[in-house]
This record gives structure tokens, C-alpha cells and sequence, in this order.
């Protein structure tokens, strides 16, 4: 079991993807997400906004972390990978 450190909620248009008006897909990870232990996991619904501390910004993620978020963010909208794209 990992303890999780960052939670990225996803919103702005994701209200088009949403079932109801307060659910919303958001990412919890741990430091290293990326690590052959997996600790991340992608849920739906109202996000633990009891739980979160204070807002980061994305560039102070931890680079697995923003890596991940980019990957999840990618995979809801149906987009393709650019990174390394000439």
C-alpha cells in the first residue's frame, strides 16, 4: 500500500463526459506514480476535497506525476500522444 500524495481533479469542459453535475474523473498518486508499484488510481465521482490540503501547480508535480496526468488526460479526450512529434 502506497500513501497518496497529489490529487489532479479534472474539470473545466469534462461537464460534456460527466454523469452528474458533481462527478468528475481526478487522478490520486502517490510520489512516484510511474513506479513498478502502481500508486495511482483513476476514479469517478465527487472528488475528497476534505481530504486535499492545498492547491500546486502543474509544474510542481513531480515529473512522473505530471507525466501520468498528461497520459490520463490523453486517454479521456481520445488524444494521441505529441511528445517527440517533429
Amino acid at each position: 500500500m502506497t500513501a497518496e500524495r497529489y490529487t489532479a481533479v479534472f474539470t473545466g469542459l469534462f461537464y460534456l463526459k460527466r454523469p452528474r453535475e458533481w462527478e468528475y474523473p481526478y487522478l490520486c498518486m502517490g510520489e512516484e506514480p510511474l513506479a513498478p508499484y502502481n500508486s495511482y488510481a483513476l476514479c469517478h465521482g465527487r472528488p475528497p476535497y476534505e481530504r486535499m490540503g492545498y492547491e500546486i501547480s502543474f509544474d510542481d508535480l513531480p515529473k512522473g506525476c505530471r507525466r501520468l496526468v498528461l497520459n490520463i488526460y490523453r486517454d479521456l479526450w481520445g488524444l494521441q500522444d505529441t511528445e517527440g512529434a517533429a
